[in-house]
């Protein structure tokens, strides 16, 4: 087993195999801050590590990592309020016309209404799963906690009322009700601070549903993924429609653009070329036009 490289060992690597231009303390100190394999290993090359990124300074390389941390900061509070708008929305129009604000009685009531539909039988038996899951689990941790949201119904001999488990689902379990799949691998790798500018997160194509919404919801055609900005238009159009105006969004839009241009001051053109695409300053525009009507 090799012994561990020092982070002079490090720097002399990035110099003389690499071709990167480091050198320094302040540098020494931010690539122990970045940290060679999160920052420079994750961030040399997009999508997959066969396109590397040409850079020749490493001040090119932290100003992609700060790009993409500052990204990710200005997603957050927007995927965390779309993820708790939709959840009550969802859970409102959930219990309209029911007797009874269970998930048990929603399950019978309003999710089998297909039952030769096996793949999606299988969808709603896992849904229902993780939900019971998720309650049990819950039910267990609130044990000696002040907050006993479950524990309090099922003391009682209750079912959970619609609102608790609506409370503890995840966005991957919300899908299921509203086809949010295409968001939840970028609201998790924002979550947990993954790498998210070259959209590697993606594990999936759009919903066709979503993808013609979004098409003719903002007159924006090509809505591919390919690029974050496609991410961006959907989560734009998801926060006009839950805060029922366009002030987030437009606040999103802003902060992509700002983000774009200081990634242009601080790097290459030839990676800037590479990691913003022709479309997105056309994209842009026509999301602004959008958000203005």
């Amino acid at each position: 087993m090799n012994s561990p490289q020092t982070i002079n060992g490090l720097m002399r690597h990035l110099r003389n195999d690499c071709n990167i231009n480091i050198s320094g303390s302040f540098q020494k100190q931010q690539l122990i801050s970045y940290g060679y394999y999160h920052g420079y290993k994750g961030y040399r090359f997009i999508k997959n590590r066969h396109n590397r990124i040409p850079f020749t300074e490493f001040s090119e390389v932290v100003a992609v990592i700060e790009y993409d941390n500052n990204l990710k900061a200005a997603l957050y509070s927007d995927l965390m309020f779309i993820e708790t708008a939709i959840k009550n929305i969802v859970c409102n129009e959930s219990v309209n016309g029911l007797k009874l604000g269970t998930f048990e009685h929603v399950y019978k009531e309003r999710m089998r209404d297909n039952t030769t539909n096996t793949k999606l039988q299988s969808k709603r038996l896992k849904l229902r799963n993780s939900v019971y899951s998720k309650l049990s689990s819950r039910y267990h941790d609130e044990e000696g906690n002040d907050n006993q949201m479950v524990r309090h119904f099922y003391n009682r001999g209750e079912d959970a009322p619609l609102w608790v488990v609506f409370e503890i689902l995840y966005l991957s379990d919300l899908a299921s009700f509203c086809m949010l799949y295409t968001l939840k691998s970028l609201r998790n790798s924002v979550a947990h601070n993954n790498i998210i500018f070259d959209t590697r997160f993606k594990d999936r194509k759009i919903s066709p549903v979503l993808k013609r919404w979004v098409e003719k919801e903002t007159g924006i055609q090509n809505i591919t993924l390919y690029s974050l900005i496609d991410y961006i238009i959907i989560v734009c159009c998801l926060l006009k429609r839950v805060d029922f105006s366009s002030i987030r969004a437009k606040q999103l839009v802003q902060a992509y653009k700002s983000q774009n241009q200081l990634l242009q001051n601080n790097v290459a053109a030839v990676i800037y070329a590479q990691i913003i695409q022709q479309n997105v300053s056309q994209k842009l525009s026509a999301l602004e036009a959008y958000l203005d009507t």
